[in-house]
């Protein structure tokens, strides 16, 4: 249900003790089902269904198999991608909910990267088709410890604690963020079934404010004069009218009739 990805730039960063340290914890600390998958060789653990690696050795075709599988099985799943910047680790890291990128002073390239998957998801056809949701990355740069002088980075049992704990609270926020589309993906079906030509009507019946159906239907007849596509329009403004106050939608029509004014000059 929920994919976490680790990665480094940097080789021997300890991206792979991280996250199989983090794996063992969710494990002992919550009675989520969690799964493991590392990029490369893991030479001190039991690989089993939910504990996998060598995934640099499947085709591209088959690790999304295999992630769409596991994100189906179980609650949280680990992505160590284990300092690899292939074309088949770009391939699957647009699809992970939180990616972290291990090294303070990869900000840049974390930036960098988030670039990247951000551009693949909204161009790139075979990501694109991959991905059902597009709920956003969040990309976290996770210290090394300057105590000591070695290069890489150096894990603690603080840190497995305060990642777990974000990732454990983050995985509770997207379980009820999942319900929450669930519901709305239900009422979007329902509206896309009203009558373009009782659209107010429609709404109402369903629910939505009078106010807010009555609008609801002027903003797309606006958005369809300037072009866009009547059901593009109302998947569109769904959100928008389903979690915006109503002070606020008006606002933002009279902006939108204000640019168009200026543009018609």
């Amino acid at each position: 249900m929920y994919l976490v990805g680790f990665y480094s730039p940097k080789s021997y960063s300890g991206v792979t003790e991280l996250s199989v340290s983090v794996y063992h914890w969710l494990k002992a600390n919550t009675n989520l089902s969690v799964a493991f998958i590392s990029y490369g060789s893991l030479l001190k653990e039991n690989t089993s269904h939910e504990l996998i690696h060598e995934f640099s050795k499947l085709s591209v075709t088959e690790q999304k198999r295999q992630v769409k599988q596991m994100k189906k099985a179980h609650d949280i799943t680990i992505y160590d991608a284990s300092s690899q910047l292939s074309e088949g680790v770009l391939k699957l890291l647009p699809i992970v909910d939180r990616l972290f990128v291990v090294g303070e002073e990869h900000n840049e390239f974390a930036y960098k990267l988030q670039q990247i998957i951000q551009f693949d998801k909204i161009f790139d056809r075979n990501v694109k088709s991959f991905i059902t949701h597009l709920r956003g990355n969040k990309t976290f740069i996770l210290h090394e410890n300057k105590e000591h002088h070695v290069i890489g980075f150096n894990y603690s049992k603080q840190e497995t604690d305060d990642v777990g704990q974000i990732i454990y609270t983050d995985y509770v926020t997207h379980y009820l963020n999942e319900k929450l589309i669930d519901k709305n993906e239900v009422v979007f079906r329902k509206i896309k079934k009203i009558p373009k030509e009782v659209l107010f009507q429609g709404l109402y019946e369903l629910g939505i404010d009078f106010e807010k159906a009555m609008l609801y239907e002027r903003y797309v007849k606006l958005r369809e004069l300037m072009g866009q596509d009547y059901e593009e329009a109302l998947e569109d403004l769904f959100p928008l009218f389903m979690h915006t106050p109503f002070t606020q939608i008006l606002d933002k029509l009279q902006a939108e009739l204000y640019m168009l004014a200026k543009l018609n000059f």
